[in-house]
């Protein structure tokens, strides 16, 4: 039976939606975060429950269809959508339930990180997450998960206590600590390999408010206030998260914008008054604000722009790379996106580094190109200066790989590989033998089955 005819049976199988080529939302559900992306899916499944997920997977099997998964639909190399395949789409499944009494969170699959916040600040409660409100829980959490929290409570993966995860096969799984808990590990970190998440449970910390916002520094106070950052982040108490973006201004010169989050109970503390006191500070934006006021920092549009981002984690921040960067960012003629640089100083490297499969806890900073543009006659460009400007990074690299939650689609195994390291990797190769020994699950940082 060819997939066109199919759809209508689909649709009586399904409770949730059906979307095929022929329907007028079929653009707009096919579309994701990253406009370079633009393919064509067969058929899209917008699933309501673990059910739907078992018989979209049995349709794709019954009809030789590769299959893509969408969560929040973020991952810049657009895993979540594939030409002439079937897409599982979560989209539906955005519920979040909140036990303020056991500080936990139960997220369905398809949950954005505003979805997530709204629901447990209703509670005064947390649990380290993204810092774009239209990323999908499920899938930064696979990936590791850093953002304003990290140096207070750690990386999100960290928090992620169960699932209930449905495999290639239609079995439905639960991973827990006391029940298939070597899922749990290839969970945490593992990437979407293993199956599609339909419900996560988290833990969470309490806390309602936060002193941050942006500061921005320009001028010829750049490179210090680069330098300034980079040694408050080493000597920062776990009670401050901190990330900085480089950027260009309209004269396409640098431009460096920090984004602290300090939730201790100090008015004027220390780490926000080093922080102010670097050259050249242009706008100061940091206020003692609501949590969700501070995931409101940042912003990037859905499907508007296109994106090419690769990057490294570091040792170290020398100045040599400083200097690199700051090189790196006008050497495209234009504003080319921008570097982003995530510190990792805090309770990410307290946590027990055999829970989960994360391999890059002991870095000291994620520095990653993100070139962001809109006209595709400047593909070419831009994917060039982001790849030049990552191996600009690369000597500096803590291990041979990257994050996997920005890697490319372009990225070769031996990259994958040292995200995780030789050991990790081969545990999650036997995982994905058990779950997905014919490797469905194929459109994500991919390890194959062993």
């Amino acid at each position: 039976m060819l997939v066109a005819e199919g759809l209508n049976e689909l649709r009586k199988s399904v409770a949730g939606e059906v979307v095929g080529p022929d329907d007028a939302e079929y653009d707009a559900a096919r579309r994701c975060f990253n406009a370079l992306v633009d393919r064509r899916p067969a058929v899209i499944a917008l699933c309501v429950g673990p059910g739907d997920v078992a018989t979209a997977f049995d349709f794709a099997r019954v009809h030789e269809l590769e299959v893509a998964v969408r969560g929040g639909g973020h991952n810049p190399a657009g895993h979540c959508v594939c030409d002439g395949g079937l897409v599982i789409d979560l989209s539906l499944m955005r519920g979040v339930e909140v036990s303020g009494d056991a500080r936990t969170a139960r997220a369905d699959g398809g949950a954005t990180w505003l979805d997530f916040d709204a629901a447990t600040q209703t509670s005064g409660l947390v649990t380290p997450g993204g810092v774009v409100g239209s990323t999908g829980v499920a899938g930064l959490t696979f990936g590791g998960g850093i953002g304003h929290l990290t140096a207070q409570y750690g990386l999100t993966c960290d928090h992620l206590v169960g699932a209930e995860v449905v495999t290639p096969d239609g079995t439905v799984v639960r991973a827990g600590a006391d029940e298939n808990a070597e899922l749990l590990w290839g969970l945490r970190g593992g990437g979407g390999n293993f199956g599609v998440a339909t419900r996560l449970e988290f833990r969470l910390h309490p806390l309602d408010r936060v002193a941050g916002g942006l500061l921005t520094f320009g001028g010829k106070g750049v490179r210090e206030a680069f330098r300034h950052f980079r040694d408050v982040a080493a000597r920062s108490p776990r009670d401050l998260s901190c990330q900085a973006g480089l950027a260009v201004d309209e004269a396409l010169a640098p431009v460096l914008v920090v984004a602290p989050c300090y939730t201790g109970s100090d008015p004027d503390p220390e780490g926000l008054r080093a922080l102010r006191s670097a050259p050249g500070l242009v706008d100061d934006g940091v206020r003692e604000q609501s949590f969700l006021d501070q995931q409101r920092v940042f912003d990037s549009p859905y499907g508007e722009n296109r994106h090419y981002w690769k990057g490294h984690f570091v040792r170290e921040l020398p100045d040599e790379l400083i200097d690199e960067l700051l090189g790196r960012i006008v050497a495209l003629g234009r504003p080319p996106g921008g570097v982003l640089i995530e510190s990792m100083h805090g309770s990410a490297k307290d946590a027990d580094g055999t829970a989960g499969a994360v391999g890059f806890r002991q870095a000291a900073f994620n520095v990653s190109a993100v070139a962001t543009w809109q006209d595709a006659a400047l593909d070419e460009q831009y994917i060039a200066w982001a790849r030049d400007t990552a191996a600009a990074i690369e000597p500096w690299s803590f291990g041979s790989g990257g994050y996997v939650n920005y890697m490319q689609a372009d990225e070769p195994i031996e990259r994958v590989r040292g995200a995780f390291g030789d050991e990790a990797f081969g545990r999650l190769q036997a995982l994905k033998g058990r779950y997905d020994p014919k490797n469905v699950l194929r459109r994500n940082q991919n390890i194959p089955p062993q």
